[in-house]
C-alpha cells in the first residue's frame, strides 16, 4: 500500500509540477539567475532533459516509472530555473553615466511622496546625440510637486534629462535592490527637466487604467469622498492611494486588511451579481451556456481595469476554470486547480514567487482548501440556517487565518487576535458593499441622478458601519500583538510543524500530534520569553 503523501500527490498532478518548478526558481534566484553562466548551457540541460523524457515515452524504454518520474521533476526544475535566470538577465542593464535624454510611459498615476512625486515608468527610448536607441525596461521616476505633474495620467508617455542610476540598498534590514528586480525594476531617477511626449497610449492596459479614473471621478462626482471613498475605491477598483494612515492603521491593526486587497471575496461577489442579472435577462436551461460565455470577459474586463493584481488574478483564473468546468458538469475548486493557477502564473512571471500578495493569496486559498471541510465537519449541521452560516463563515476565517500567519508575523510583525471576530463582521457588510456597488457602476452609464444619489448614501453608510465596527474591535484589550517577527527559518519551521500537525491528525496519529503540539508550544514560549 502506497504512502498517503505519495496517494495525495498522485491524485493532485499539477501540485507535483508545481513543486519542482518552484524549487527552480528558489535556486535560480538565490544565485541571482546564475547570470554568468552562458543561457545556451541552461537551455541546452532543458532541451536534453525533454528529448530524453520523449523517447522514454515513445520507446517504453524505461518501465519503471521512477524514472520517467524522476526525469519529469529534474525538467520542471530546470523550466524554473531557466525560466528565473532569462528574468534575472533581463534586470541586468548597464546605464550610461552621463546625463541623457529619455521617453517612456507611465505605467500607473503619480504617487505623493514626501518631496516628491513617484511615477512607475516603462522606458522605451534613449536618445544619444541625434541617435535613438530603444530601451524595454521599468524605472522609478522622481518629480518635483506641482500640479502639473499630479495631472498625469496612466497611458501617458513623458520625455526627461538626467542620469539613470541603478538602485542602491538603504538599510543592510531589507534588500531594497533585490525587491526591485523582482519588479523588474532596473533604474531610478529624479529630475525637474522633464514634458509631456504626445497624446494617450492606444495600449490596453493603459486603456484599462484610464477607465478606472474615470470610474473614481464618478465616484467623487456621485458624493461619495473622504474615508468613505477611499475604502470605496480600494474595495471595487483596487485603487489604494487615497486611503489615509488612519484608515490603513484601522485595517490592518484588526486583521481586516485582506478586504482592501481585491482578491476571491471581491472576484466571487462579482461572479455571483453577474450570474445573476444574466439569469434575469437570459432565464432559461437553454441560455445556461451563453451566461457563462458572458460571465467570463466581464470578469476578466473588470480585472483589467483595476491593474491586474496578482490576488485579482489568481481568482480570475480559478473562477474561469470553475465556469470552464461547470460548462462540462465539473464542478467544484481542488489544490490541483490551485496548483495549475499557480503554475501558469509563475511560467509567465516567476518573481510572483517572491511577491507577498502572491505568497499570502495562495497559502490562504491552499489551506481553506484543505482545512476548511474538516474544520466544518467538527460541529454536527444544524438545523437553523443562522448558526450554519456563523459556523462556516468561521472556518473559512480560521482555516484562511491558520495558512497565512507564519507570513504575516514573517513580513509584518504582528498579530491580530480578534480576527476571527472582525471577519464575522465585516466580510458580510463587504459582500453587501460589493454587490451593491455593481448596480451602482451600472448607473454610470445613464442620467439618473436621484438613483445614484440614494445608492450612495446606502454605500457611504454601509462603509462607515463598517469602519465604525473595526475601531469598536480596536479598541478591545490587545487588539494588535506588534513586534513579534519570525526570521526565516523560523517561519518554514512553523510551516513544518502545521503540516505535520495536520497530517497527524487526519492520519489518527494521536501521539504524532501530542508531540508537535507540545514541540510548537514549546518553541513559541521559547521565542517569546527568551
Amino acid at each position: 500500500m502506497k504512502h498517503p503523501v505519495l496517494r495525495f500527490l498522485e491524485a493532485r498532478p499539477f501540485v507535483r509540477l508545481f513543486l519542482p518548478l518552484m524549487a527552480g526558481i528558489v535556486v535560480a534566484d538565490a544565485g541571482d539567475g546564475f547570470c554568468h553562466i552562458p543561457y545556451i548551457y541552461v537551455l541546452s540541460i532543458l532541451t536534453s532533459i525533454g528529448a530524453l523524457m520523449f523517447i522514454a515515452h515513445l520507446t517504453h524504454t524505461w518501465d519503471r516509472r521512477a524514472w520517467f518520474g524522476a526525469l519529469s521533476l529534474l525538467f520542471f526544475f530546470a523550466v524554473g530555473f531557466a525560466s528565473c535566470s532569462y528574468h534575472w538577465r533581463r534586470t541586468q542593464v548597464t546605464w550610461p553615466t552621463g546625463a541623457m535624454v529619455y521617453e517612456g510611459r507611465l505605467t500607473d498615476g503619480p504617487t505623493p511622496k514626501a518631496r516628491s512625486y513617484l511615477c512607475s515608468l516603462h522606458l522605451t527610448a534613449c536618445w544619444e546625440g541625434d541617435t535613438c536607441r530603444p530601451l524595454d525596461t521599468e524605472i522609478l521616476l522622481y518629480l518635483p510637486k506641482d500640479s502639473t505633474v499630479s495631472a498625469l495620467k496612466a497611458g501617458e508617455a513623458v520625455r526627461f534629462y538626467g542620469i539613470v542610476k541603478p538602485p542602491t540598498n538603504f538599510t543592510p534590514a531589507f534588500d531594497y535592490v533585490r525587491y526591485l528586480r523582482h519588479r523588474h525594476v532596473t533604474g531610478t531617477l529624479y529630475t525637474r527637466h522633464w514634458q509631456m511626449a504626445d497624446t494617450l497610449s492606444e495600449g490596453w492596459q493603459a486603456r484599462a487604467l484610464q477607465e478606472r479614473e474615470h470610474l473614481l471621478d464618478y465616484y467623487r462626482h456621485t458624493g461619495i469622498t473622504g474615508d468613505e471613498g477611499a475604502v470605496l475605491s480600494a474595495l471595487t477598483l483596487g485603487y489604494k492611494r487615497e486611503l489615509s494612515e488612519e484608515v490603513r492603521q484601522l485595517y490592518n491593526i484588526s486583521g481586516a486588511s485582506h478586504v482592501l486587497a481585491l482578491s476571491g471575496l471581491h472576484i466571487g461577489i462579482l461572479c455571483t451579481v453577474l450570474t445573476l442579472c444574466c439569469s434575469l435577462f437570459l432565464p432559461g436551461k437553454r441560455w445556461f451556456l451563453m451566461r457563462k460565455l458572458l460571465v467570463l470577459p466581464l470578469v476578466w474586463g473588470f480585472v483589467f481595469m483595476v491593474g491586474l493584481p496578482v490576488s485579482a488574478v489568481r481568482a480570475a483564473i480559478m473562477f474561469s476554470l470553475l465556469i470552464v468546468g461547470s460548462c462540462f458538469t465539473r464542478v467544484g475548486f481542488s489544490l490541483n486547480t490551485l496548483a495549475l493557477t499557480a503554475f501558469g502564473m509563475l511560467l509567465y512571471n516567476p518573481f510572483l514567487l517572491f511577491d507577498v500578495g502572491f505568497q499570502l493569496s495562495f497559502a490562504a486559498v491552499a489551506s481553506l482548501l484543505l482545512l476548511q471541510p474538516w474544520l466544518e465537519s467538527l460541529l454536527p449541521r444544524s438545523r437553523y440556517a443562522a448558526i450554519r452560516y456563523v459556523w462556516g463563515l468561521t472556518t473559512v476565517s480560521l482555516s484562511a487565518q491558520i495558512g497565512v500567519i507564519p507570513l504575516i508575523l514573517y513580513y509584518f510583525s504582528r498579530f491580530s487576535p480578534y480576527a476571527l471576530l472582525v471577519n464575522l463582521w465585516v466580510v458580510p457588510l463587504a459582500f453587501l458593499v460589493v454587490s451593491l456597488s455593481v448596480p451602482f457602476l451600472l448607473l454610470s452609464l445613464f442620467p439618473l441622478p436621484a438613483l445614484q444619489a440614494g445608492m450612495a448614501w446606502l454605500l457611504t453608510h454601509a462603509i462607515k458601519l463598517m469602519n465604525h465596527g473595526l475601531a469598536l474591535c480596536n479598541r478591545l484589550p490587545g487588539a494588535d500583538i506588534a513586534h513579534f517577527s519570525f526570521s526565516l527559518p523560523e517561519t518554514v519551521c512553523l510551516y513544518a510543524a502545521l503540516f505535520f500537525l495536520f497530517y497527524g491528525w487526519m492520519q489518527r496519529k494521536r501521539q504524532a500530534v501530542v508531540w508537535v503540539l507540545a514541540s510548537l508550544c514549546a518553541g513559541l514560549l521559547c521565542r517569546i520569553f527568551v
